[in-house]
């Protein structure tokens, strides 16, 4: 439209105010709010001042405990979470069934000491899925052997044997039959930080076998520190006696398993979905708080508020709290095989990993971030940062060139199939890495309780604004596919790609290429220990002495060493 004249008298003011207001009408317009008036200032109070993010986790890990798939207490924890959408009145919740597994699994008090020459109380620890004492054992505590010749009927029957290198396959099949006690060794994983530091896992294959085929000969973790005491004390030649008291159980199933999924059905757009979800199984160890206490809760915490708050989203917000994380993302993937025909319907899945510390920002692709920002626009002026010392936006978002279907965590399972699977990103005090993650400190006083509000609120906030935009969130840049978890975890590793266990392609200048591996190179041992996953990697790892890890490959007829420092591989 072209200018219209003004009259020569017509003051110079306004004919400046003119232009101004050409130009305003001429201006792209803001992106409309996602919310109705009033909602996020009520999310942020029910969120903030009426906060129920502690009690949830302190009851998840106090009432309920460790969460181990495939155990009576996962079992428990399922209907507890159950429970708890009940009672906050989401009007949709079910028990999804993902898996049957033959056997279950439970652990109970693990209790350990030397009794002679000196008395000294040991913290001990299993893996999850192996044998128990069926009582406590007494017996002579003594190095197990290493070849095959040295094991004799008198060198191992009823005896514990020790070792801070286990023995090769044989060694162990020839003192197990003929009647040894039990094995005890050194914990692995402790570092010059956490010296004291113990991480225990487990097979979850054993469940599927039957309950003649179960494990009989306990094997007992003891903490690093403490076995290398009890190793002096055998280099004395003095008898050592030793009481170990493991109370694993095993029990004929079958054992369903479950997914925990609830949702605040869509107003306009029912059959469109933005998820919400949490991991609810943990390790055994201790009470599950950071991994993933943390994410469940705040999952459940996120569903309270939007319930309090009287949010009525435009598509389904669904809550889904995952079993078998731990086990490789199984429960979230059977949910999207099962419901694969669903998944172009799915807007966003916001997933809760990682620990206490707070949600602070986000990575998406730039028509993803564009269509975002909205939703997270209110934060900036509702909260402040949960750490007073923080220096910085309360939430950033920011543009990542793709999300691509690899990862630790159950958001993986949907990237895998071009679902926009978003993993909050978190910042704080909390020391999860080193200090809590899969040790015996993910107890319940590691929890953070400012952070635990903060981040429910964030959640709450995303879902019910993605749910209200007036589209689907674009998936440009959302990349279809993935690896399993070790496999993932393997290549990051490595610099490389493998399928399975055989390289197929190197990063130039990455670990595996620095290290001499060659494409085509594959991995059979690891500190010569025989390797059938790449999970016994990480196994052997933490289970040897020694800065170094010196890997076996088979190159065509060949076989050829390549070693890495342990220091890399926990990079």
């Amino acid at each position: 439209m072209p200018m219209p004249r003004l009259h020569p008298f017509v003051p110079l003011w306004f004919s400046t105010a003119l232009l101004f207001a050409q130009e305003a009408a001429v201006a792209p317009a803001a992106p409309a709010s996602p919310f109705p008036m009033g909602v996020p200032e009520r999310i942020r109070d029910v969120g903030i001042a009426e906060s129920q993010a502690m009690r949830l986790l302190r009851d998840l890990t106090g009432k309920v405990g460790h969460r181990l798939t495939g155990s009576d207490n996962f079992t428990k924890a399922c209907q507890w979470a159950a429970g708890e959408f009940y009672a906050m009145g989401v009007p949709v919740v079910t028990l999804e069934k993902w898996a049957e597994w033959k056997l279950v699994w439970n652990r109970g008090a693990w209790v350990g000491r030397i009794t002679n020459p000196v008395a000294m109380e040991l913290y001990v620890a299993t893996e999850a899925w192996s044998a128990g004492t069926n009582g406590p054992r007494v017996g002579l505590v003594v190095r197990a052997p290493t070849t095959v010749e040295a094991v004799t009927r008198k060198a191992v029957a009823n005896k514990w044997l020790y070792y801070a290198k286990r023995p090769p396959k044989a060694v162990r099949e020839a003192c197990e039959k003929l009647g040894v006690l039990g094995w005890l060794h050194r914990a692995g994983d402790p570092d010059e930080k956490f010296p004291l530091r113990v991480r225990v896992f487990g097979d979850h294959t054993v469940a599927m076998r039957s309950i003649e085929q179960v494990p009989t000969v306990p094997v007992v973790a003891i903490r690093a520190d403490q076995a290398d005491e009890l190793g002096k004390l055998l280099d004395t030649g003095v008898d050592v006696t030793g009481q170990f008291d493991i109370q694993n159980t095993f029990r004929d199933g079958p054992l369903p398993l479950y997914n925990v999924v609830a949702e605040i059905p869509g107003s306009e757009l029912p059959e469109e979905v933005v998820i919400v979800c949490g991991h609810l199984d943990s390790w055994h160890q201790a009470q599950g708080t950071t991994d993933n206490g943390t994410g469940a809760t705040s999952t459940l915490e996120a569903a309270r508020i939007l319930m309090a708050a009287g949010a009525k989203p435009k598509r389904t917000i669904r809550f889904c709290l995952w079993g078998g994380e731990e086990q490789g993302l199984l429960g979230s993937h059977a949910y999207v095989q099962r419901h694969r025909r669903e998944m172009d319907k799915v807007s966003a899945v916001f997933n809760h990993d990682t620990g206490t510390n707070w949600a602070q920002s986000l990575g998406a692709p730039a028509n993803m971030k564009a269509q975002l920002e909205p939703v997270f626009a209110p934060l900036g002026r509702l909260l402040t940062p949960p750490e007073a010392s923080f220096d910085g936006e309360v939430f950033k978002l920011s543009v990542v060139k793709e999300l691509a279907g690899r990862g630790g965590s159950d958001h993986a399972s949907f990237l895998a199939v071009g679902v926009p699977g978003l993993n909050w990103g978190l910042t704080g005090r909390s020391n999860y890495g080193s200090h809590t993650w899969h040790t015996q400190w993910d107890t319940i006083d590691v929890a953070i309780e400012e952070y635990q509000r903060h981040t429910a609120t964030v959640i709450a906030m995303a879902a019910l604004g993605t749910a209200n935009l007036d589209t689907m969130l674009d998936r440009t840049g959302v990349v279809a596919g993935g690896r399993p978890q070790s496999q993932s975890y393997g290549e990051a590793m490595f610099d490389a790609e493998l399928e399975g266990m055989k390289f197929t392609a190197l990063k130039a200048d990455g670990r595996a290429a620095k290290m001499g591996v060659q494409v085509g190179d594959l991995l059979v041992k690891c500190n010569g220990e025989d390797l059938e996953s790449l999970r016994d990697v990480f196994r052997v790892s933490r289970d040897t002495t020694g800065e170094e890890l010196v890997f076996t490959l088979k190159r065509g007829d060949a076989t050829v060493q390549a070693t890495m420092k342990k220091a890399d591989l926990r990079r």
